[in-house]
C-alpha cells in the first residue's frame, strides 16, 4: 500500500496566523454556537487544520492519531499566547516589497475620520480588518522610536491588506483599545457623578455597566472562546 504525502504549514506562534485566518475560525465557532457534542468537536478540528494549516478536510483523515493531536495542540498554544500591543510591524506584500506599518501614534489627536472606523469596526471580529486599516498605516518617516504614519484617506484602502497582518498585532491593539475605551469612560463617568445626587449617580452607574459592561465583557469572552477551544478539542477525538 501506498503512502499518502501530506504538506501542511504548522504556525508557531500567533504572529504566524493572519488575521483573516482567526476571523474565519470565529465565524466556525459563532456558526456552531454553543455546541458542545462529539461531532461538533470533530468539526472543529478539521477546519482548525483547514484554516490554519492549509489542510483540506479530506486530508485531515489520513494524518497519524498522535500528529493530530499534536498539531491541534500547537494551535491552542499559539492562540493562548498573550497579546500585548505592538505599534509597528513589516507586511510583505504579493510583489515582494516589505512596508512598515505603525500604529496611530497620537491616540487623543487622532482624526475624526480614524476614530469613527476605529469604533465601528474594532469590536467585530468579522470587520477587524477595517479598523486595523484605520488604525495602521504606512510609515513615512521616523527618527528613532518616534515616526510618521501616512493620513488616513478611509479603511478602504489598506483594509484587504490587513487580512494578512498578524493576528497577534490585532489582536493586541483590539485588547489595548477596549482597555482605553473604559478607562476613558470610565474618567468622564466619575467627572460627571460629582455633580449628582446620590440617586441619580447611582441610575448614572447602573446605565454605564449596562451599556459599555456587557459589551466588553463579550468581547473579552469571544477572545478567551477563540483561545480555548482547541485546547478542550483534542480531547474530544479520543473519548468513547
Amino acid at each position: 500500500m501506498s503512502k499518502v504525502q501530506l504538506s501542511l504549514t504548522i504556525p508557531n506562534s500567533l504572529s504566524d496566523i493572519t488575521l483573516e485566518q482567526y476571523q474565519k475560525y470565529a465565524a466556525v465557532l459563532q456558526g456552531i454556537g454553543e455546541e458542545a457534542g462529539e461531532e461538533a468537536a470533530d468539526f472543529l478540528n478539521l477546519k482548525a487544520l483547514e484554516i490554519f494549516c492549509g489542510l483540506k478536510m479530506s486530508e485531515s483523515y489520513q494524518l497519524p492519531m498522535h500528529l493530530f493531536e499534536e498539531v491541534l495542540e500547537d494551535i491552542a498554544n499559539c492562540l493562548n499566547e498573550p497579546t500585548p500591543l505592538v505599534k509597528r510591524f513589516w507586511f510583505r506584500g504579493s510583489n515582494g516589497v516589505e512596508v512598515e506599518f505603525g500604529l496611530e501614534p497620537d491616540i487623543q489627536n487622532m482624526a475624526w475620520g480614524v476614530y469613527l472606523d476605529t469604533e465601528k469596526y474594532l469590536f467585530d471580529v468579522a470587520n477587524m480588518h477595517k479598523a486595523m486599516a484605520a488604525l495602521f498605516r504606512p510609515i513615512v518617516a521616523h527618527k528613532g522610536d518616534m515616526y510618521e504614519i501616512e493620513e488616513y484617506e478611509g479603511s478602504a484602502k489598506y483594509a484587504d491588506y490587513m487580512k494578512y497582518m498578524p493576528a497577534s498585532v490585532a489582536l493586541g491593539a483590539s485588547v489595548f483599545f477596549y482597555r482605553l475605551g473604559m478607562r476613558l469612560s470610565s474618567l468622564t463617568l466619575k467627572s460627571s457623578l460629582k455633580q449628582m445626587s446620590p440617586q441619580m449617580r447611582q441610575q448614572a452607574e447602573n446605565k454605564f455597566l449596562a451599556e459599555n459592561g456587557v459589551g466588553i465583557n463579550q468581547f473579552m469572552q469571544q477572545l478567551e472562546v477563540m483561545s480555548q477551544s482547541l485546547t478542550k478539542l483534542p480531547n474530544y477525538q479520543y473519548t468513547k
